[in-house]
C-alpha cells in the first residue's frame, strides 16, 4: 500500500519544488534523493510529488511544459491554500524547518543553499532559514502576479514565460509588509523591468507609461524604439488584482528617475 502524504510532507515538498527547476524534477536529483532520505520515501515518489505539483503551476503550463496527470484533490487544495496564503505557508515552512534544523533537513538545507561552513553553526542556521524563506517567496511572488496579469508583460503584452519578471513596486529589501502583496506587483519582460527598477520608467495615475528625460534623452535608436512607442500609454490592468497606488506613489517619488 502507498503511503499516505501528510500535510507537513507536502509542504516540504513544496518548498523544494520553488527550489529547484522545472528540468530537475527526477529521481536522480541529489537534493530529491536527501529529501526522500529524510522522508524515508524513495526518489520517485518525491519526484512524482513535484512533478504533480507541476501540473498545477500556471508558470509551466502556459509555457507548453507538463507535469504528472495524475493530480490528487490534497494536491490541488494544499496548492490552492499556498498560492492563496503565502505568508502563512511561509510561516509554516520555516516552523518545519525549525523542527528538524538539528536533525535531517539541516542537512537538505545546507544542500539546497550551499552555505558557507567555515561559519559558526547558529549563522548558519539563520542564514539557512532565510535564504530559502526568500526564494521561496520570491517563487510565490511570481506566480501570483504572472497570473494576475495572464502571463503577459502588462506593457508590451509579451507572453513567453521565460522573458516575464515579476517585478516588485516597493522593492523587497525596502518593504518587508508587502513583499508577497500581489498589489506590490507588475508582469513585466525583462528589459521593462530592468528598466522600472532602475527609475527609467515608472506609471502615473492613470496607470500609463512615464518614461524619464534620463531614458529620452538617449542617443540609443535601438533602445528609444523599445521604448518611445509606450510613452502615455495605458497598461493592461490586474485580473485578481489592481497595483497599489500609494506603492506606485512611491516608486514614481523615490525610485523614478524624473530629471
Amino acid at each position: 500500500m502507498a503511503k499516505i502524504w501528510s500535510e507537513q510532507e507536502q509542504i516540504l515538498a513544496l518548498n523544494l519544488y520553488h527550489l529547484i527547476p522545472f528540468g530537475r524534477l527526477d529521481r536522480n536529483t541529489p537534493e530529491i534523493i536527501e529529501l526522500a532520505r529524510i522522508m524515508n520515501r524513495t526518489p520517485s515518489s518525491v519526484s512524482m510529488k513535484l512533478c504533480n505539483f507541476a501540473s498545477l503551476d500556471p508558470v509551466i503550463i502556459e509555457s507548453g511544459r507538463r507535469g504528472l496527470p495524475n493530480v490528487s484533490n490534497k494536491d490541488r487544495q494544499i496548492w490552492d491554500w499556498h498560492i492563496n496564503h503565502p505568508v502563512e505557508f511561509q510561516s509554516q515552512s520555516e516552523s518545519i524547518f525549525l523542527q528538524f534544523e538539528n536533525a535531517s533537513l539541516g542537512e537538505i538545507s545546507t544542500q539546497l543553499s550551499y552555505a558557507n561552513l567555515t561559519k559558526p553553526p547558529e549563522e548558519l542556521v539563520t542564514q539557512r532559514s532565510a535564504t530559502i524563506t526568500a526564494r521561496i517567496g520570491q517563487s510565490l511572488f511570481r506566480q501570483m502576479v504572472l497570473d494576475n496579469y495572464e502571463n503577459r508583460c502588462c506593457i508590451t503584452g509579451i507572453d513567453m514565460p521565460g522573458f516575464l519578471v515579476a517585478s516588485h513596486i516597493a522593492p523587497w529589501s525596502l518593504d518587508f509588509q508587502n513583499r508577497l502583496n500581489p498589489a506590490n506587483g507588475l508582469c513585466l519582460s525583462s528589459l521593462f523591468d530592468k528598466a522600472f527598477d532602475q527609475g527609467f520608467i515608472t506609471l502615473n495615475e492613470q496607470a500609463e507609461v512615464m518614461l524619464s528625460k534620463t531614458l529620452k534623452s538617449s542617443q540609443s535608436k535601438a533602445l528609444l524604439n523599445h521604448f518611445m512607442p509606450y510613452e502615455n500609454k495605458a497598461i493592461q490592468i490586474g485580473v485578481n488584482h489592481k497595483f497599489d497606488k500609494k506603492l506606485m506613489a512611491y516608486h514614481r517619488e523615490r525610485i523614478f528617475r524624473s530629471i
